[in-house]
């Protein structure tokens, strides 16, 4: 390998075999100490169906293993198909027709490309710019391969890229995007390659340049585990279609985005808590200076009693849990919880509102939201029912053999503390 080459310049060939390669050794008749010898082997190259005419000698021939020669074919071979011939150091030679197609001159100059980034792709200041080149020379040799980067300010990087003579260089490296010099910039990154015959491959692609960005406060700062919950984050130089946000590296769906704010849904999270928000910007990858605190959904477990007469108006106590001061509601139904009063996270009292029927109870929280279907029943009891709770002392309770129709007729429901 290879079969085939241009010739301008030496080519790095490898020479294969069945485990049949087997070297000489050197031994130290004093120690016992054995090595072996590298360079017994020679290896020629012949015109295909010549008889007796002169070989081509490769340079540098080396064994490897068993099964591998390293060596070189020499720069300017005539053009034609060569046999190999290979000859061991105990004088063996084996021969591989056709083995090798000197193509003579390089007449194609290498192709390059530019894999990363996409072209037109944005980038903001400091943006780490994730670049890789390839040069290809087919049958030929890169011999070298540079990469320039420049923007607007007429400042330039250049990057000189290794190459060990094959005939397909990639250059991979990252690079930290500039300044803009004006709004719009523009970045621009050429790649020229050599080839083995002394001809030039080009390739040049430009990118957006866009001014660094920043972020700077959220709200709302609190929402449900469960996610869904529509925060807007403010910033600077936000971009269309390159922006993203992750709430503890989970992603957030963006839902709206300007150049100063960004609208997002936060994501579902295991546990409640402190999420700490990283924004991507074009590049850029930003670790917010404030945290979105999860918390989990109120949860209704039970209601004592869990009947009373339809007129409402008298004591209960809803059971649960991750109730929270200020922002917890329990509704009946539709209807919420008359004189609610926060005593605990598991517990909240009030009067229970007019009703009829079943009215299912569930807990609703500004901050964290609800969990969907989760409640627990409260019977109300018609005309003849069973009386409900005495109303404690500063409450004036309804009929308890009043019916919903008939709610409004009764007292004023008056909370603890309040006038009548």
């Amino acid at each position: 390998m290879p079969t085939q080459a241009y010739v301008d310049t030496p080519v790095a060939a490898a020479i294969y075999s069945d485990d049949s390669f087997r070297p000489t050794y050197q031994i130290d008749a004093l120690s016992g100490a054995a090595s072996v010898n590298p360079n017994g082997f020679r290896a020629t190259l012949s015109l295909n169906g010549a008889t007796g005419g002169p070989e081509v000698q490769l340079d540098s021939v080396v064994w490897q293993s068993l099964g591998l020669l390293s060596a070189e074919i020499p720069p300017a071979v005539p053009v034609g198909l060569y046999d190999l011939n290979v000859h061991d150091p105990r004088g063996g030679t084996s021969t591989l027709l056709r083995a090798f197609q000197s193509l003579g001159t390089d007449t194609l100059p290498p192709l390059v490309r530019i894999a990363s980034p996409q072209a037109n792709t944005p980038f903001a200041a400091g943006a780490a710019v994730p670049v890789v080149i390839v040069a290809d020379d087919g049958y030929g040799v890169v011999t070298s391969l540079q990469v320039v980067m420049s923007s607007g300010s007429g400042a330039e990087q250049s990057y000189p890229c290794a190459v060990t003579g094959q005939s397909i260089v990639s250059c991979p490296f990252t690079f930290p995007a500039p300044a803009p010099a004006s709004v719009p910039d523009v970045l621009a990154i050429t790649a020229t390659a050599m080839g083995s015959g002394g001809l030039m491959g080009q390739a040049r692609s430009t990118y957006q340049l866009q001014l660094a960005p920043t972020v700077n406060t959220i709200y709302p700062t609190t929402g449900s585990t469960r996610g869904g919950t529509e925060v807007v984050i403010y910033g600077d130089n936000f971009t269309s279609g390159q922006t993203s946000v992750l709430f503890d590296g989970i992603p957030g769906t963006i839902e709206d985005l300007s150049a100063t704010s960004l609208t997002a849904q936060t994501p579902a999270h295991p546990t409640p808590g402190a999420a700490h928000i990283t924004v991507t910007v074009a590049g850029v990858t930003l670790q917010a200076p404030f945290v979105f605190t999860y918390l989990a959904s109120p949860l209704v477990r039970s209601v004592l009693p869990a009947s009373g007469p339809a007129a409402g108006g008298y004591p209960v106590t809803v059971i649960g849990d991750n109730f929270l001061a200020g922002s917890t509601t329990i509704n009946f139904g539709t209807t919420p919880l008359l004189c609610q009063t926060f005593v605990s996270a598991n517990r909240i009292e009030g009067l229970a509102p007019p009703g009829s029927m079943t009215a299912a109870v569930n807990a609703v929280d500004s901050k964290s939201g609800s969990i969907p279907n989760a409640t627990v029943p409260f019977q109300y009891l018609q005309d003849g029912g069973a009386a409900g709770p005495t109303a404690p002392d500063g409450l004036v309770a309804p009929n308890p053999d009043a019916g919903a129709a008939d709610a409004a007729a009764d007292p004023e429901i008056v909370c603890p503390g309040s006038a009548s």
